[in-house]
């Protein structure tokens, strides 16, 4: 079994803290009840809606204009577009880095708070499970796990911050011409 590496980069969260730029609020419970369908985000189509991101509707190379239409509520934002909203069911931070040629890399960090490498397991244990089933067997070893496409590599991972609590993210990014 291959033994993929340990990304080691600030977590987007953490870049947002810093820096400010976007800020996700949630609110409490209401008395009424409602019911409200959310149309999914393009990491959720399924496969044979992909563009050769690997994410629904988008292409490398894509301008800025074309990841709005995917993602309306993204925002201008450092080295590319942030959307804060839903991913694969989970609020998230995604980044669309956009390039001297346009879309060359979309990260996904979600928010979900895990207390330790064990507890994001969990979560990560589910979505590899469904990411398999969009992308085929993945590869893995140690809270992280890889495709490849014919135009893209992707990484699920658990990697632990300052703090050693574990931060789960997704990442696809263009595989080189």
């Amino acid at each position: 079994m291959s033994t993929l590496p340990t990304v080691r980069t600030p977590s987007l969260l953490s870049i947002l803290a810093v820096g400010g730029a976007l800020t996700l609020a949630a609110c409490g419970g209401s008395s009424k009840a409602t019911t409200t369908t959310t149309p999914p985000t393009p990491t959720e189509s399924n496969a044979a809606g992909l563009g050769t991101s690997g994410i629904a509707g988008l292409d490398w190379g894509a301008n800025a204009d074309a990841v709005k239409k995917v993602s309306p509520r993204a925002e201008p934002g450092e080295g590319g577009l942030w959307y804060p909203g839903m991913a694969e069911g989970h609020l998230a931070i995604t980044k669309f880095a956009m390039g001297p040629n346009g879309l060359s890399e979309v990260i996904i960090e979600w928010t979900d708070g895990f207390v330790s490498m064990d507890d994001c397991g969990k979560g990560w244990t589910p979505l590899r499970t469904k990411l398999d089933g969009r992308f085929g067997p993945s590869q893995a070893d140690n809270l992280a796990a890889s495709w490849k496409t014919a135009s893209a590599s992707i990484t699920l991972a658990c990697n632990p911050n300052d703090i050693n609590a574990g931060v789960l993210s997704l990442t696809y990014a263009q595989l080189a011409k």
